[in-house]
This record gives structure tokens, C-alpha cells and sequence, in this order.
């Protein structure tokens, strides 16, 4: 019989993972990783409370599917884990690292999860002050009242509970510091009542300044890290890709944000980069653009298409599809050494670029140990059947 394509290997997003998407129409859904790479909806918390959402049917199918390797939910094209070889291998996992709710489904086929997620991306409101292209028609400067009260309800009970060794990422939908209910968490979340918080920053980083950096004062030490999406390393290419920016008003903040990072008060900073038709030919540039900057790392993804592309714009925008016109100048461009350099994490690219996290390689011991436990509690299933 034929393996599956990842018979040998594991993602654990939808053991640890959890997303909440903005409203629609009275909806609230939920993902169990981004959307764009794994679609199927998980719960709608509009209805359902979170635990409910965390352990529903369509969470276990997925997670099922990690299992059995068959990965049938994923788009795999656009997964960095996969493009860039980083799956975790299943002789690679350990308790002690956190990955018991695995084991057990992988052992035992249990695929409710008793532990809380460790990831909470917060992705609810998609109000932001830019009109990029790769991500919406328009600006989106409001929302509806009716949908601005679900979120209400959301932050309401984030502010609420116990966030403790759980991880908020804030926001990948539109930018934390110009949604109203985004800022409500960032300035009133208290740090000191919620040990083990950690908070990750997505932002285009116009109004990330010292005003809104002293107002977050209570979290400064939760904050671990602070993503800023550029997808560009010029003012003329910045226009294109991002609708509605200000090129000196960024960099002004790019040097504040450094500062930061340089004094220790921000532990790691990465700036990101979408790459298209419009900006590809900047790539080399952003890397320099990073390392002027002291970054940890810049982050290259491939556009996708959040319904803002016809079928014909979006095949345009593919500057990595290999038929496209301009291809063989891109490949060209992403082979190049500089993107050999450490501080360059490839996200989609990793197929042409590399590298891979050794920690997640196989370890045959921990793969002998797994696989006799699980020979054993097969043993005691059948002895009391």
C-alpha cells in the first residue's frame, strides 16, 4: 500500500493552534491554522463557547489527518512547514517538550485535547489604516455595529480569562494599534496578573511610536515579538503594495522599533515581505534593509489570493508560478547567496532556499521509545477486549 505524502510526519498547529477570524454575518469562525493554507472552519463562536470551538468535530478531523499523514485539508503550495522541510518528525517528539496531546491521538487515537491552546491568534477585526492590495479592495476604516459587538464580546472575554503560558498573536487581519478593540487589549492587558503571557506583535508599523509603546507599559515584558509587514525596499514599490503608507513615517518608526530591540526591550524583531510581480525585484534589497536595521530576521511568504484578485490578476501577481513571463528573472533573484544569510527565514520558499530546524529532525531513540509504548498499550487493549 502507498504511504501517505507525510506518513512520517507531524504538525502540531492543531494541537496548539487556534484562530479567531473577523465577523461574518453574524459569524464568528475559526480556523485551526492560517486560512489561507488550511480553509476548513473549525466552530463559529458566535454560537459556540471557545472550548466547544477547540475540541469540535472539525478539529478532530484535522488533527486526524495529521496523523494518519495524509495532511488532506493543508494546501500545501503555500505551507511554510512544508515547503521549507520543517514538519516535525514523529520520532522526534517528546512529553517533556510539550507534545503529549499528540502523542496520545498519534498512540491512541484520542483527539480531544485537555490542555488550552498554546497559541491564540486574534485575527477578529480586520480594521486598518492601509489598502494593500494583497489583502483587500479597499479601506476598511469601520465595522458594523452588530459586528463591532461580537468583538466586543471576544476582547471582553480575552481581558477576562486566564491567559497564563498562552501565546496572543495580535493581529494578522488588519493592524492592532488602529482597531479599537485591538488597542483596549493592548492597553489594558496587565502582564503581572498573567504569568507566562507572551504577545506577538503583527503591524505595518506607522503607528507603532513611542506614544504607543509607553502605553503599553504593563505588557512590555509579555511582548516577544514584533512582526512589521513592508513588502518593500523602496517609497515607489511601498506605494504599490502598501495603499495608503507614508515611506518616512515608517522608517521613523523602523528606527524607533530598532532602538528597542537594541536595548533588549523587544526580544525579537522581523520584518515580512509578500512577494508579487510588484516587488520582487527588491528581495536582495529588503535583506540589506533588515540587517541596517538589526533585525532577527526577514520573512518572505507568496502572495495569496484573500478574494482581492480575479483568476487572471492573481495568476499576474505570481511572479513564483513557473509560468509565469518574469519567472526565470525571479529564480534568478531567489536563488541568490544573500538569501543564504541567517537573518532570512524563506516561510513558502524554503524549497529554493532552505533551511531546516535541526530540533525538529528525527531522533531514533525518542522514535524506539514511541513506538514501544505504543506496542504496549496495543498489548493491553487487546488483553482486555
Amino acid at each position: 500500500m502507498k504511504k501517505p505524502p507525510f506518513s512520517y510526519k507531524i504538525c502540531s498547529k492543531p494541537f496548539k493552534y487556534f484562530e479567531i477570524s473577523s465577523p461574518r454575518e453574524g459569524r464568528i469562525p475559526c480556523y485551526s491554522c492560517c486560512p489561507t493554507i488550511l480553509p476548513k472552519e473549525t466552530g463559529d463562536l458566535a454560537k459556540q463557547d471557545f472550548q466547544d470551538v477547540w475540541n469540535s468535530e472539525s478539529y478532530q478531523e484535522i488533527r486526524q489527518s495529521m496523523v494518519d499523514g495524509s495532511f488532506k485539508f493543508c494546501r500545501y503550495d503555500l505551507c511554510p512547514e512544508i515547503q521549507s522541510d520543517n514538519l516535525l518528525d514523529v520520532g522526534a517528539l517528546e512529553e517533556s517538550k510539550g507534545d503529549g496531546d499528540i502523542l496520545k491521538a498519534i498512540e491512541r487515537g484520542i483527539l480531544k485535547v485537555d490542555s488550552q491552546p498554546d497559541e491564540i491568534n486574534l485575527s477578529y477585526d480586520p480594521v486598518c489604516n492601509l489598502a494593500c492590495p494583497s489583502c483587500r479592495k479597499d479601506f476598511i476604516t469601520t465595522n458594523s455595529e452588530a459586528d463591532d459587538l461580537l468583538m466586543n464580546r471576544i476582547t471582553d472575554q480575552i481581558l477576562g480569562q486566564d491567559l497564563s503560558q498562552t501565546k496572543l498573536i495580535v493581529c494578522s487581519s488588519g493592524d492592532p494599534f488602529v482597531s479599537q478593540h485591538f488597542r483596549r487589549l493592548l492597553f489594558e492587558l496587565d502582564g503581572s496578573k498573567n504569568e507566562g503571557l507572551r504577545i506577538q506583535l503583527m503591524t505595518n508599523g506607522l503607528m507603532f511610536n513611542r506614544q504607543a509603546w509607553e502605553r503599553m507599559h504593563k505588557i512590555h515584558k509579555n511582548i516577544v515579538m514584533s512582526c512589521i509587514s513592508i513588502d518593500a525596499a523602496t517609497s515607489g514599490t511601498y506605494a504599490i503594495t502598501r495603499k495608503g503608507g507614508n515611506w518616512d513615517t515608517l522608517h521613523k518608526n523602523l528606527a524607533f522599533i530598532s532602538g528597542l530591540r537594541l536595548r533588549g526591550e523587544l526580544p525579537f524583531l522581523r520584518l515580512d515581505f509578500v512577494v508579487q510581480d510588484h516587488n520582487f525585484r527588491e528581495i536582495p534589497a529588503f535583506v540589506e534593509m533588515g540587517k541596517k536595521y538589526g533585525v532577527d530576521q526577514v520573512f518572505f511568504q507568496k502572495v495569496a489570493n484573500w478574494g482581492t484578485y480575479s483568476p487572471e490578476e492573481y495568476k499576474k501577481r505570481c511572479i513564483y508560478d513557473e509560468e509565469h513571463p518574469d519567472f526565470k528573472e525571479f529564480y534568478k533573484i531567489i536563488t541568490d547567496p544573500i538569501l543564504r544569510d541567517d537573518i532570512v527565514n524563506p516561510g513558502n520558499f524554503g524549497h529554493w532556499i532552505g533551511p531546516v530546524k535541526k530540533s525538529h529532525r528525527f531522533n531514533l531513540k525518542n522514535a524506539i521509545y514511541h513506538s514501544f509504548r505504543k506496542r504496549i498499550r496495543w498489548m493491553k487493549r487487546r488483553i482486555t477486549e
